[in-house]
């Protein structure tokens, strides 16, 4: 008789990353996403692109916005734990926009020289 052997605590959820900062002028944004860090990642690579500075650590400074990537749910527990980083959010974005991420870099820089 054949079975496939299941494997403990593998749910396919993803471990939960932590939120990535970069400095666009005086502000300092945490980027993060409900997946697996991927789309935080490449949102981080395009506000660098954009003309933002990659901060090692946010744990020391304080964070002025907090941006979150929503992925795709698997499980109802992914769901809450993504609604549970959602709510702490200032920005909610569907995907990582290159466009938007040249926008949002822009009006960070003009609070800067306003």
């Amino acid at each position: 008789m054949k079975r496939s052997l299941s494997v403990v605590d593998d749910d396919g959820d993803p471990p939960v990353h932590a939120p990535r900062a970069v400095a666009l002028g005086e502000q300092l944004v945490s980027v993060a996403d409900t997946g697996d860090g991927r789309s935080a990642d490449r949102f981080i690579d395009l506000l660098v692109d954009a003309g933002a500075a990659r901060i090692d650590s946010a744990s020391d400074a304080k964070v002025d916005i907090r941006v979150v990537i929503c992925e795709p749910s698997k499980t109802p527990e992914t769901r809450l734990r993504a609604e549970a980083i959602e709510d702490a959010a200032d920005l909610v974005l569907g995907s990582a926009r290159p466009a938007f991420a040249r926008l949002f870099a822009s009006a960070c820089a003009r609070w800067v020289n306003s």
